[in-house]
């Protein structure tokens, strides 16, 4: 896995004296900062609004395109992850791609996202089948636990966290993809800003109150 610092600092994490801790500070810096925070919620809410007034696909499109690649250009001007925007530019050049080709649909610019869910519910779905639950790993590389699978109750706990992950992409497909068949582009919209950054956010905090539960706050190990 990657360094444990930014792995943490991914997670909303901060390295204390005492080991890796959740504060507002860091849970805010995990979703990205008031940048990115702004960022997952302005696209959609103005792709919301503007297709509500014109219902006009290419205009709502055009207007979240650019509000995204306004904070692309932002992050470039912070000397931020080069990376991470050109995938960012990607993203949105497919989705609006899906939404104005020939036979596209307003609605059709939500399709990444739902892929990008699915991937991610599919691949901890299979981690916990396999017996090897994502966030084993994530507590093997945090707390140093390296015989997690070894150890029943521990293994049982971050097997339920990792459901708890899979459930949360589940239920974002669950909610939106009807909206999707049925055409309901501004509840779709509004659904994607209530269920990004805010559900997010929450299900980071709840994630780490779980693991902690389990941990030495002294030795910074899991209980057996």
């Amino acid at each position: 896995m990657s360094n444990p610092e930014d792995v943490a600092r991914r997670l909303g994490l901060e390295k204390g004296e005492d080991g890796y801790d959740l504060s507002r500070k860091s849970l805010i810096a995990g979703i990205g900062g008031p940048l990115g925070i702004a960022e997952a919620i302005l696209p959609a809410t103005l792709f919301s609004i503007i297709f509500g007034i014109t219902k006009e696909p290419i205009a709502a499109v055009a207007v979240a395109a650019t509000s995204s690649a306004f904070f692309i250009a932002l992050r470039l001007g912070q000397r931020k992850s080069v990376t991470q925007a050109g995938v960012g530019a990607a993203a949105i050049a497919f989705a609006a791609f899906l939404a104005l080709r020939d036979g596209g649909q307003a609605a059709d610019y939500f399709v990444p996202g739902f892929i990008t869910n699915a991937v991610y519910g599919f691949v901890m779905l299979v981690s916990v089948l396999i017996g090897r639950p994502v966030m084993g790993y994530l507590v093997q590389l945090l707390f140093g636990v390296t015989d997690w699978r070894g150890r029943k109750t521990v293994f049982s706990r971050v097997r339920t966290v990792t459901l708890l992950w899979v459930g949360f992409f589940s239920l974002r497909l669950a909610l939106q993809l009807p909206l999707y068949f049925s055409d309901q582009v501004e509840l779709l919209a509004f659904s994607r800003v209530v269920m990004g950054a805010p559900a997010y956010a929450a299900l980071l905090a709840l994630t780490w109150i779980l693991l902690r539960r389990i941990a030495d706050p002294i030795e910074g190990r899991l209980d057996r």
